[in-house]
């Protein structure tokens, strides 16, 4: 399973505790954005914002609100780093109810070029600006999974009922339409306004007293660092696939955040005027094995960063996350027990007095500061938020930390890439990680850094550089100092653990990174493996000889396969995708083609399927898939 924070959703209520506030309540829409260095923009388009009741409903299954935008929307990641946010709908109603899904709906980058793309300076509505190894700005399209079908994101938010009031324009009925020469569909726009920078207000008048209070928000946290998917195919030709993984959600009325200064004196910037350096926020899995990623931002060139939102309590415990700082560059800097506090207008923590408590996940143990009537303001930092819809940001100072170079004058770092054992190919959906663990008996390994893997080509696109130097740690407390320790992790300067984790499997096991050969990953818990059959005809004999069929899940990759033999031959024929996971509630794909002439790389054309391939009770399935 990959536990990193992909897509995040954030629920503010205004004091009401929902999201999507319906019948007279608004709310709106923004995306925050988390990007690599090398990256100068990205351009990401949205049409629509979907919602259902059912966690597990597929994009075809019933239930669905659709909600279109009267003009498609568009974000540049790049800009939105560091928590800022861009606003991409206002004045959405939902009905009241509990809600365990949203749905967003991108525009492909092969459709007409959106007016708010366009206006932005994008040539494509999904699309990656970065500088090659030459110098030179490319720009490529991002290349979408099932666009029509949307990304899909688990949640559990309450609506409560609000003040009678019209909705939007329409019901969420939707027309297909066709984007350019692909075979996919997507939602017609209509419904509510879009564009703005800050969220609207709404003024409510009791007798000669008016206020004026905001919508509630709603904000997708897109991590670039897994979802940009850099891949080779034909000869000297390479695009970018953009696979979402979505696994968590917050409230904003309970959300809080970690944030931090860092001094960048003889740090290198990127050409993006970025350092190279990272800022994860992770807890320990469910097994206690190594630690994970719930979120991760980029240091931003003035060498400020912000992790937000995280949750700040389970059940009743306060939630504490260690932070990783990471760089190839830089010694790697691990901050541990830092507390995130609920914002003081919901029960905010106070030091009055404390208890001992240990962790259920956990053999370390914190003093806890007991929660009471009274509240005391948190360390809060507004640094690097320029959207009114997020100018209260609850977030806990860890101060100022001054990186060490890694080892080396100047500094030095090595790259790595991976291999597979033979037969044992990782799913196509992978991201690889590696880990260090600090010194101490009951320390369990960190992840310091993560890169998906080429899907068909099953290797890192860019090697992975990490760094050389020992490691800076240091307990974090209340009074914002931490004492910093250098020592060698246990496996040793600038040796590293490495794993893969891929949706609907198992975390793969941690192996010394020596050959860095990637053990094999195996099936999540209560999935089968199952396979799918898919028949293949081209329209036109010979257009294409080669291709790859990708199959995804929300907007996910899954798996891939090669097209080329059944393209070859004109004739068609039976192409078959063994190892998926079935018999789960998340066992719902959906069949992407990209085919091309060997002679011509360039002609490669994107082509998806609405057909749904439903493996939640069925371990085999079948698809008909006509390239055109």
């Amino acid at each position: 399973m990959n536990h990193r924070l992909h897509v995040a959703l954030i629920a503010a209520t205004s004091g009401l505790g929902g999201l999507l506030v319906g019948c007279g309540t608004k709310s709106d829409v923004s995306l925050t954005g988390n990007t690599p260095a090398q990256y100068s923009h990205v351009w990401v388009t949205v049409q629509a914002v979907w919602v259902n009741t059912s966690g597990t409903a597929g994009p075809d299954d019933g239930g669905w609100e659709q909600f279109s935008l009267s003009t498609p929307s568009t974000v540049d990641l790049v800009a939105e780093n560091g928590g800022n946010l861009g606003s991409i709908a206002s004045g959405l109603r939902v009905r009241a109810g509990t809600y365990s899904q949203v749905r967003l709906i991108p525009v492909d980058a092969t459709a007409p070029l959106a007016s708010s793309a366009q206006n932005a300076g994008a040539i494509y509505n999904f699309e990656a600006d970065y500088v090659d190894s030459s110098g030179v700005t490319q720009q490529l399209p991002l290349e979408l999974l099932n666009p029509d079908k949307g990304i899909g994101i688990p949640t559990s938010i309450k609506i409560p009922i609000g003040n009678v009031g019209v909705g939007l324009g329409g019901t969420g009925t939707t027309t297909g339409v066709p984007f350019g020469s692909t075979s996919g569909t997507t939602a017609n726009p209509f419904g509510t306004t879009t564009g703005t920078t800050s969220p609207p207000l709404t003024s409510t008048t009791t007798g000669s007293t008016t206020s004026t209070t905001p919508n509630n928000a709603l904000a997708a946290a897109l991590d670039g660092t897994v979802n940009l998917v850099p891949f080779t195919f034909a000869t000297n030709s390479s695009g970018i696939l953009w696979s979402a993984h979505a696994t968590a959600a917050y409230d904003l009325s309970i959300a809080g955040g970690i944030s931090g200064q860092l001094s960048l004196t003889n740090i290198t910037t990127s050409t993006s005027g970025l350092p190279n350096i990272r800022v994860n926020a992770e807890t320990l899995s469910a097994d206690g094995s190594r630690w994970v990623v719930v979120s991760s931002t980029a240091v931003l060139s003035d060498g400020s960063f912000l992790l937000y939102p995280l949750a700040t309590t389970s059940s009743t415990i306060p939630l504490y996350y260690d932070v990783v700082i990471h760089g190839p560059d830089i010694a790697t800097i691990i901050v541990k027990g830092v507390q995130v506090p609920r914002p003081a207008s919901s029960n905010s923590v106070t030091s009055t007095s404390s208890t001992t408590t240990t962790l259920a996940t956990s053999s370390r143990t914190y003093t806890v500061p007991t929660t009471t009537s009274t509240t005391t303001t948190p360390s809060v930092t507004t640094s690097g938020i320029t959207s009114s819809a997020n100018t209260n940001v609850n977030a806990v100072s860890i101060g100022t930390l001054t990186p060490r170079a890694a080892a080396g004058s100047p500094p030095t770092s090595y790259t790595a890439n991976i291999a597979t054992a033979p037969g044992a190919l990782l799913p196509a959906g992978a991201v690889v990680s590696f880990y260090q663990t600090l010194g101490g008996q009951t320390e369990v390994p960190y992840v310091i850094e993560s890169s998906p893997i080429d899907p068909f080509n099953q290797v890192l696109f860019y090697p992975q550089a990490l760094s050389l130097g020992t490691v800076d740690s240091g307990t974090w407390s209340t009074n914002g100092t931490v004492t910093m320790v250098s020592a060698a992790p246990k496996e040793g300067a600038g040796t590293y653990l490495v794993a893969a984790s891929s949706p609907g499997f198992s975390d793969g096991p941690l192996r010394l990174k020596v050959s860095v050969v990637v053990p094999a990953l195996t099936l999540e818990s209560g999935a089968t493996a199952g396979s799918l059959a898919a028949a293949v005809v081209a329209t036109t004999p010979g257009k294409y000889d080669q291709g790859q069929l990708l199959l995804s899940h929300d907007g996910a990759l899954v798996a891939t396969a090669s097209l080329d033999a059944v393209l070859t031959q004109g004739t068609g024929g039976i192409v078959t995708v063994p190892g998926l996971p079935t018999g789960t509630p998340d066992a719902v794909y959906y069949a992407t083609v990209r085919a091309w002439k060997s002679t011509d790389p360039g002609s490669v054309q994107r082509q998806w399927y609405p057909q749904v391939i439903d493996l939640r009770t069925s371990t085999s399935g079948t698809i008909a898939l006509t390239v055109n």
